[in-house]
């Protein structure tokens, strides 16, 4: 055991220390207390709620303890906002458990409407349950808003640009955002000087919204400069922007402070396009005495222009980096440039795309290295699977379609069976652009298109269900050629069955039709068809004779008729006699 002065030192200075911590404990818990009442008095007021129902009731042995239940809800102190559109910003209900934090809620939804100055929560206990009543002291709503001074804008375009109506929660914050939107309103249309002040709708007692709008002159662009440019000249620098001198000054040429914004991110955009990553432009507005026009400067800092250093590719199988490199012109050793970069992207899109890789993905990825100046160019290639075209499908809209299937498919330059070729499907789009057969409307997104699909799993299905091989248009009944038929062919000649067609052009029974080409009665005709030898030679081509009159009736000689039995007429020509 110890023993002594010391051992009696240790154990005294040993429960001191406990005592600190104990106390240190228990004001730690006095303050978490106390913030969680001031907390709680924020959103509550203990006047007006019953402590007990924050407390669960208290249950048998083998329950579980419940609070109160909701009897009824009330809504009071609204006047000019329906009770429905209350309710339907609130969660709580009756017939439901009372719920403090979804009253608190409850209460910071309402508040965030804008349409209350105060929300105030009231409670009455019956046998039933709780009574919750909800307190509203509504905004004033704006009863009229007007605007003083305007005179290039109408005040219905301005209410416009206020966001403001009539019947809403007059906020001093939403006065105070409608000011900005009608003074940046009439900056934009070339006012640079325009003052909007608030006359009317910050005090609780106004009732309507009034604007005092000072517009100052119409400004217009007066001359447009460059500051600091050298590797583009200032006219062709004027290329890229829009805020410049109108036509004689007067017509067009207004002052637009967000065109100007919008000039200078296309002028940001256009250094960093040729390799100018760190260009930074600003603007100077000088404006004159009388305010009418404005000098726009822009200032730019080019900064260090960026040098390829290598052209790396990734994700390619099927084709080499010597045989993609001859698909780009953006090569090691040239200064960066936005056009040809994105040129190259397309180049190679097509490439995969000529040999039916439609949905090949190539993204370009300037790679930024630590020498200053220098960057790495990879692409980053997804080839994707590859496609043959399967069935082509027509649909022809409009009121009254009345073009045939076949005259859309005769525009194509592709078949079922072909490798898809992303080239030969946008040349058939123009084919049918050009045709003039359909609308082509591209503003209104009008135009015949081209679309490339998948097969739905319906289709596989029936495609897998038929025994029969499926009949294209053009092709023979047989089927369509193997597929090692199109593994080896060269470049996109027509499957076998359209290349070996000759036995359809001509059948071998018109061949040599030796039997038809003269019918057999008319090579030698019955000899009761041939006539006289004398009558061989057309009596029209014999010199007429004077007319000898017969003694004959006219009864008579009407009623005669000349058969081949019979021997010449007496009208005949020629007095010879009848061989018989």
């Amino acid at each position: 055991m110890r023993d002594g002065p010391k051992f009696k030192d240790d154990i005294v200075q040993n429960c001191r220390q406990k005592a600190a911590f104990a106390l240190s404990i228990g004001c730690g818990l006095t303050l978490l207390l106390a913030c969680c009442d001031q907390s709680f008095a924020q959103e509550f007021d203990p006047s007006t709620i019953d402590p007990a129902l924050l407390a669960p009731t208290q249950a048998g042995p083998g329950m579980t303890p419940s609070r109160p239940l909701i009897v009824d809800l009330r809504i009071i102190g609204n006047n000019a906002t329906p009770e429905a559109k209350i309710r339907s910003m609130i969660r709580s209900r009756a017939d439901r458990e009372f719920d403090p934090e979804l009253i608190q809620s409850d209460v910071r939804k309402l508040a965030e409407s804008g349409l209350f100055r105060d929300v105030k929560i009231l409670t009455q206990k019956s046998a039933e349950g709780v009574v919750v009543t909800f307190q509203l002291f509504e905004r004033p709503s704006i009863k009229y808003v007007k605007f003083i001074g305007n005179e290039s804008s109408t005040e219905k375009a301005l209410l416009k640009k206020s966001g403001l109506e009539v019947g809403g929660a007059l906020n001093r914050f939403v006065v105070e955002d409608a000011r900005r939107r009608v003074e940046e309103y009439y900056r934009t249309r070339g006012h640079g000087m325009a003052t909007v002040t608030i006359v009317e709708g910050l005090d609780q007692a106004d009732q309507g919204v009034a604007f005092m709008v000072h517009e100052g002159p119409l400004a217009r662009v007066l001359s447009t400069n460059f500051v600091g440019n050298t590797i583009a000249t200032g006219g062709r620098l004027k290329t890229q922007v829009k805020s410049k001198p109108g036509f004689l000054y007067y017509i067009r040429g207004k002052v637009d402070m967000d065109q100007v914004e919008a000039d200078v991110e296309a002028l940001t955009s256009y250094y960093r396009g040729l390799g100018y990553f760190q260009a930074q432009v600003n603007r100077i507005m000088d404006y004159s005495e009388s305010g009418q026009w404005v000098s726009i400067t822009f200032v730019v800092d080019e900064g260090l222009r960026y040098e390829v250093r290598n052209v790396a590719f990734v994700g390619q199988t099927k084709f080499t980096d010597e045989q993609l490199a001859t698909q780009i012109g953006l090569n090691a050793g040239q200064f960066f440039d936005q056009k040809k970069m994105n040129a190259d992207l397309a180049a190679l899109t097509d490439l995969y795309g000529a040999q039916g890789y439609i949905h090949a993905d190539v993204q370009a990825e300037p790679r930024f290295l630590e020498e200053p100046g220098q960057l790495d160019l990879v692409y980053d290639i997804r080839e994707g699977d590859q496609y043959r075209v399967g069935r082509i499908d027509v649909k022809i809209d409009g009121e009254y379609p009345h073009t045939q299937r076949d005259v859309v498919l005769n525009r194509l330059d592709l078949v079922p069976g072909d490798i898809i070729d992303i080239r030969k499907i946008r040349d058939s789009e123009r084919r049918l652009i050009s045709s003039q057969l359909f609308v082509n409307e591209p503003h209104r997104g009008i135009k015949p298109t081209i679309q490339v699909k998948p097969p739905e799993v319906s289709d596989i299905a029936d495609k897998r269900g038929d025994a029969s091989d499926p009949t294209y248009r053009g092709q023979s009944p047989e089927g369509p050629a193997p597929a090692s038929y199109y593994d080896q062919r060269p470049g996109y000649p027509q499957p076998v069955q359209y290349q070996q067609q000759m036995q359809y052009q001509q059948p071998a029974q018109y061949q040599q039709p030796a039997q038809y080409q003269q019918p057999v009665q008319y090579q030698q005709q019955p000899a009761r068809y041939q006539p006289p030898s004398q009558y061989q030679q057309s009596i029209y081509n014999q010199q007429s004779v004077p007319y000898q009159p017969v003694q004959t009736p006219a009864a008579q000689v009407g009623n005669q008729t000349a058969t081949p039995q019979q021997g010449p007429s007496r009208y005949s020509a020629g007095t010879a006699a009848a061989p018989w």
